[in-house]
């Protein structure tokens, strides 16, 4: 029985410091960037993470990032059979199943990163404790769920002080709560005016049908309908991240191998921590495997 392989994308996390050797060979959706003054190409040779980790570059860079570890894991030989992205991270599946142009995509993520850039907050993780422990406490406050991640690992977004108030109940609680380095409330009703405004762009796109199953990180199930694919991206910035539920759908596709497309190990991390049957390898690892 041959090999079930799904291909993960992370979503806006730590910049890597050093981007995969092709990335020069994405020079069209570097001068998409450039045109819209984020001279990605110039930072990334200069090492200016400083500047790349900004929400406004750190988007564009990463779906970057991601479609160049793409390319190199295909030319390694591996090929997914389904795909998903945890947040920014569905762009890039999108694009790798064929949803979406490469131009398009990078088209709309710079102005995601341009709009989501500009709405104050911030988020935190809540450890030890779930999801409706989590929901109940910020029922109390204008800070709401963004990511179910694990059945332990819960984001919280909103403005500061609520954010704030709810890890000190969940301190209180027995929980452990971690402040996230972040820009802005992801995935709170606070991004509302972004995704209202991003509609408008992605409205314009051509979405076409998927190559191969899509799980979506807003619906945590297999999406294959164009307008459905397109309406879930459409309110993806407010939408709680749904991991716990794609997670079980790679099960229920009997993926064997999930493969993380990025530098880092987030995603891969919380596979392993699962009682998933499934082998979740980082970029590093797959590629190693391949040589």
């Amino acid at each position: 029985m041959s090999s079930k392989v799904a291909f993960l994308f992370p979503g806006q996390g730590r910049i890597p410091e050093t981007f995969p050797s092709n990335v020069d060979r994405f020079s069209h959706l570097l001068d998409l960037a450039c045109d819209a003054g984020l001279p990605l190409k110039d930072w990334i040779r200069s090492g200016r993470i400083d500047r790349l980790a900004q929400t406004d570059a750190a988007q564009p860079a990463l779906l970057l990032d991601s479609l160049s570890r793409e390319q190199l894991l295909k030319a390694a030989g591996w090929n997914p059979d389904c795909v998903s992205g945890h947040s920014l991270g569905e762009y890039a599946a999108l694009v790798s199943a064929g949803v979406l142009d490469s131009t398009d995509a990078m088209r709309a993520v710079i102005e995601r990163g341009r709009l989501m850039n500009q709405v104050r907050g911030t988020m935190a993780a809540i450890l030890k404790l779930d999801l409706e422990t989590v929901e109940r406490m910020c029922a109390e406050t204008e800070a709401v769920v963004a990511n179910h991640n694990a059945r332990a690992q819960i984001i919280i977004s909103g403005p500061d002080k609520a954010v704030q108030d709810v890890m000190l109940q969940a301190e209180a609680a027995g929980g452990r709560s971690i402040p996230l380095n972040v820009s802005g409330p992801f995935h709170s009703p606070l991004m509302q005016p972004a995704q209202e405004a991003l509609s408008h762009v992605l409205q314009t796109l051509e979405f076409v049908s998927p190559r191969i199953p899509v799980i979506s990180g807003v619906s945590g199930h297999t999406e294959d309908d164009v307008e459905a694919l397109k309406e879930l991206l459409c309110r993806q910035i407010t939408a709680i991240v749904r991991w716990v539920d794609v997670s079980s759908e790679l099960e229920r596709l009997k993926v064997d191998t999930a493969i993380e497309v990025s530098s880092g190990e987030v995603l891969t991390r919380l596979g392993r921590r699962s009682d998933s049957p499934i082998r979740f390898l980082t970029f590093e690892e797959a590629t190693n495997e391949r040589v």
